[in-house]
């Protein structure tokens, strides 16, 4: 039946709006928070042209922020950047490559950081040194959340009385 006749038509819009308005329902409902929460970290770094690589100790950072759909870290570069400009600075370790591993739960992470020191701490080519004396230490940045772009406001229309009384100052005079 054509789309012209009856009531297909009118069909075809009722089911594109109950669908868009499903959609958005859905996409509403999935939309991923950020909360605080209380995290455990670790930073690892490595660099390919020296054969010393670091890790520091699990720390606790009370003040994280995790993004609650995936279970992301925010500001996760930040971390790592702490940890390569202490390596810079302190240790004299330029071009290092750091990582940060992190969980929630503290049995869960120690089982990553097991199995990383057991990998490099075997390994007779590397040479694993731990930062546990409290030398380093993790700090949580002040998160901001992101700013949505808004448009500057534009100029009020001026109405047609002020474009007149503007018009009549800028006439020249006889």
């Amino acid at each position: 039946m054509p789309c012209g006749k009856g009531g297909m038509m009118n069909f075809n819009f009722k089911y594109w709006g109950v669908l868009a308005c499903v959609l958005g329902y859905v996409g509403m409902s999935l939309s991923a928070k950020v909360e605080r929460a209380t995290v455990y970290i670790f930073g690892f770094s490595a660099s390919f042209t020296d054969s010393v690589v670091y890790i520091t100790d699990i720390q606790q950072l009370d003040s994280a922020y995790i993004e609650t759909k995936y279970d992301f870290l925010m500001d996760r570069a930040v971390y790592s950047d702490q940890l390569q400009t202490y390596l810079e600075a302190v240790k004299q370790m330029p071009n290092s490559t750091c990582a940060v591993f992190f969980h929630t739960k503290k049995s869960k992470l120690m089982e990553e950081y097991d199995k990383i020191r057991k990998q490099y701490g075997s390994d007779g080519s590397v040479m694993l040194k731990e930062l546990t004396d409290g030398s380093f230490k993790f700090q949580s940045p002040v998160y901001e959340p992101p700013v949505k772009a808004v448009p500057e406001s534009a100029e009020p229309k001026a109405t047609k009385k002020e474009k007149r009384r503007k018009a009549s100052k800028d006439k020249p005079e006889k």
